[in-house]
């Protein structure tokens, strides 16, 4: 499960920080790391764990919000 909610937050953070270049699209829930994070893994999640998923999807973006802060501080 560590290494789902750490490939799903990955993939969320390389989502989010793709969609920035697109000026149209709205903030909240494209570019914003968290969001994306919690978005893109719920339906997996749900289909995996149930009603679980939900709080690993949270987890999940969380850990993206996480990934982002990091690299900004590099």
């Amino acid at each position: 499960m560590i290494l789902e909610i750490l490939g799903f937050a990955a993939l969320a953070h390389l989502g989010a920080d793709f969609l920035e270049q697109f000026e149209w699209l709205p903030s909240k829930p494209f570019k914003c790391n968290l969001c994306s994070g919690f978005w893109y893994s719920i339906g997996p999640f749900l289909a995996l764990y149930g009603l679980k998923g939900i709080l690993v999807a949270a987890i999940t973006g969380i850990t993206s919000e996480a990934i982002y802060k990091i690299l900004n501080r590099l």
